[in-house]
């Protein structure tokens, strides 16, 4: 038995977290937002997160896209994936709750329910999901299964661990069925206005990320003004474009240091760092540890 010792976190005003629980692996949190505080800067981590939707809209940019959440839907966001959620026009009041789950305590629950390891789960099954209603309240009601062992003053971890695979694939379930089938849409990018200009601007980055790219080449490619290249990406991503392609290429480096045996000066030169010294500086500041440490810690079997 273990017991949970970060209780419950109630919110006063325009924003509240009802719900706020972060034990072994798994972080869950619950809020209500009734005015619009967007996130202001990037947003990313080592954890994959399903970001569920109960009440309210959202526009919600998981790299490279941006979709228009409605409520009883959900995203599961891979480990380093950048994402940004604000407020659709006029609508800022909404209720969500959402789950993280470490690789670390998840990868063998994922491993016997899916085939699949951790990190190969979250690139299969990323994406957005809009529940039919019958499959809304399954899924509802495995979260309040789970929020009310959690709640308890000792809770059983393996049981908690269990809701929270069953939270997945209940997920999994849903989102097969919509790519099965051609009636629900809203599933899809948002592709008109800035959002479709970021789009454009964030696939070219993840094609060309070797590559010396400046705001310059990109603002002339594009046919716009660098000042409003700028403007765009970020309030739509919440980092800047030089950012957002460190990330990117960082990202491509992790991918070769788990599935390669690849020397790192030439991962650094291929994801588009001429010093071995600064694409080590920067992976750590990105990643929180060594490329030496990362490989060695996450390394593919």
């Amino acid at each position: 038995m273990n017991a949970g010792n970060t209780g419950d976190i109630m919110g006063t005003g325009n924003t509240g977290i009802i719900f706020q629980k972060e034990e072994h692996g798994l972080r869950v949190s619950e809020s209500t937002l009734r005015v619009s505080p967007d996130m202001k800067t990037r947003h990313y981590h080592e954890t994959a997160e399903l970001f569920v939707l109960e009440e309210g809209e959202r526009f919600f940019f998981v790299d490279p896209y941006v979709y228009h959440m409605k409520p009883m839907s959900a995203v599961l966001i891979p480990p380093g994936q950048i994402h940004k959620t604000c407020a659709v026009e006029k609508s800022p009041e909404h209720r969500s709750f959402l789950l993280q789950y470490s690789g670390e305590d998840f990868d063998g629950i994922i491993r016997s329910s899916f085939g699949v390891g951790y990190n190969d789960f979250c690139l299969q099954y990323n994406g957005l999901v809009s529940f039919r209603r019958e499959a809304w309240e399954e899924f509802l009601s495995a979260y309040r299964r789970l929020k009310n062992e959690f709640e308890k003053e000792e809770y059983f971890l393996p049981l908690v661990r269990q809701m929270a695979g069953e939270i997945l694939a209940l997920y999994v379930c849903e989102l097969l069925y919509v790519c099965g089938t051609e009636e629900n849409g809203s599933e899809h990018p948002v592709e008109s206005g800035i959002y479709r200009s970021v789009h454009k601007v964030t696939a070219y980055l993840n094609d060309h990320y070797r590559e010396e790219l400046t705001l310059n080449d990109l603002a002339e490619k594009f046919f716009i003004s660098r000042s409003y290249l700028t403007r765009i990406f970020k309030e739509t991503t919440g980092i800047t474009v030089v950012q957002y392609l460190m990330v990117v290429r960082i990202r491509q480096a992790a991918r070769l240091l788990r599935e390669t045996d690849s020397p790192i000066t030439e991962i650094a030169d291929l994801c588009g760092f001429g010093n071995v010294t600064y694409f080590e500086k920067v992976f750590h500041r990105i990643r929180g540890m060594t490329p030496r440490q990362y490989r060695m810690n996450n390394r593919e079997t």
